[in-house]
């Protein structure tokens, strides 16, 4: 989890801009995030040194000579690297501490140990135009795993890639709900789904890179003062800028509407974010999602529910939450993890998904469609996965509800899907 004083990738890009022109002797005016750091600024190997290690002191946090991360090590290997992709380098660094270099050919030894899988979703602005060109959206990652990783320069997000299946949604189990009925097959083809639920940090960055204003913001996030669930608000304005309430940077994005999370996944995909009301924009169908929640949840006696590998049930009666004290998982935690090595698709929380939600859609014909999604409106938009709040039991990926697309939910948040070239 990022630290209090995280830093905004903006922020950082002006301080490492100043730093780099401090280190090799130049006017400020001449490191700008823009500069490429060979062709523009000439840096050799013992000026990357140097850099590096001023850097690191500056920041309390360790640059790695030899990345393992994959998102860290395609930044690395950007061409041209410019100081807005060292920057970057550093926002992702945060949560690591600065090695002992008293011995550069030495061992490495940070203070703590890195998490498994770094927190990569991107603070700051985005600035493009729209539509995006499909190459200029996706970044090829290094894994072993044989399913293939993308991240989306949008946000920074982690994205794998599905592969087109035959699989079997719904359930005909007697503990089973009617509306999970019947157990059927489906035929989708290939897409990108969100490795994790969209943080607070992404969702900031969303807001500040794009025209939107007050009515949006109530159509997506804000809440009335009479509401009592102000209190749990992630997000602040300060001086016209979009930020997440300190200590919240990694959570993920909660009381947001349909629209909130349909706006963002227009944008985040290269499309007007502003048919955020009329398109049926990038949350995953739910034959996607369930699709990729395989594996995600095991069920456990009563007596071992302390072991489950997911966040649910943590929520107290009569405890008051504030922002930072909800009992949710950071986005990039490795809980509920699915056969994909997708996070928290079960549990921490619910999740919109695209369809119109109808208790009858599984016994309609159309629910057989290639690809299928219910696209007849119904009022209530689906939602997947279950939460802190409830019980374990709703974690099952093939259990179904809906919700009003303006509702918001302390444990409601989103992921979006997409696809490597634009849908004509």
């Amino acid at each position: 989890m990022l630290s209090p004083s995280c830093h905004d990738l903006s922020e950082l890009e002006r301080r490492v801009c100043q730093l780099v022109a401090h280190c090799l002797g130049i006017d400020r005016s001449e490191a700008r995030p823009e500069s490429r750091m060979i062709e523009d600024l000439h840096l050799d190997s013992l000026d990357m040194v140097e850099v590096i290690m001023a850097l690191e002191e500056e920041f309390d946090i360790e640059i790695p000579d030899k990345p393992s991360d994959p998102v860290a090590k395609r930044l690395f290997t950007r061409n041209p690297f410019r100081l807005r992709d060292l920057a970057e380098v550093v926002y992702l660094q945060q949560q690591s501490h600065r090695p002992d270099r008293s011995n550069w050919q030495g061992d490495v030894r940070a203070k703590i140990t890195d998490p498994e899988i770094p927190f990569s979703q991107l603070s700051g602005r985005y600035q493009t135009t729209f539509p995006v060109a499909d190459e200029n959206l996706f970044e090829p990652l290094e894994c072993a795993a044989s399913i293939p990783i993308y991240r989306r320069l949008s946000d920074g997000m982690r994205c794998m890639l599905l592969p087109a299946a035959e699989v079997t949604i719904g359930s005909d189990e007697t503990f089973a709900q009617v509306d999970e009925s019947p157990a059927h097959s489906v035929q989708l083809e290939s897409f990108l789904i969100d490795a994790e639920p969209v943080s607070t940090t992404a969702f900031c960055r969303f807001l500040n890179s794009t025209q939107s204003i007050t009515k949006h913001w109530r159509d997506w996030f804000l809440l009335d003062n009479q509401d009592d669930r102000v209190a749990q608000l992630q997000l602040e304005l300060v001086e016209n800028v979009w930020r997440p309430v300190i200590g919240t940077e990694t959570m993920p994005m909660v009381l947001v509407s349909w629209y909130g999370a349909n706006a963002y996944s227009l944008w985040v995909n290269g499309w007007d974010w502003r048919s955020y009301e009329t398109h049926e924009g990038f949350l995953p169908t739910e034959a996607q999602w369930e699709y990729a929640a395989q594996g995600a949840y095991v069920a456990l006696p009563p007596d071992e529910t302390a072991n489950a590998s997911f966040v649910a049930g943590q929520h107290q009666p009569g405890r008051l939450y504030n922002a930072r004290s909800m009992p949710m998982a950071p986005v990039h935690a490795p809980l509920g993890m699915s056969d994909f090595g997708l996070h928290h698709m079960a549990g921490n929380v619910w999740q919109w998904c695209r369809d119109w939600y109808a208790d009858d859609f599984y016994r309609r014909a159309s629910s057989r469609d290639l690809n299928p999604v219910n696209r007849t409106p119904s009022g209530v938009r689906s939602e997947r996965g279950g939460s802190w709040v409830g019980p374990a039991e709703l974690c099952r990926p093939s259990y179904r509800r809906g919700r009003e697309p303006q509702a918001r939910g302390r444990c409601l948040g989103f992921r979006c899907v997409g696809n490597l070239t634009k849908p004509l």
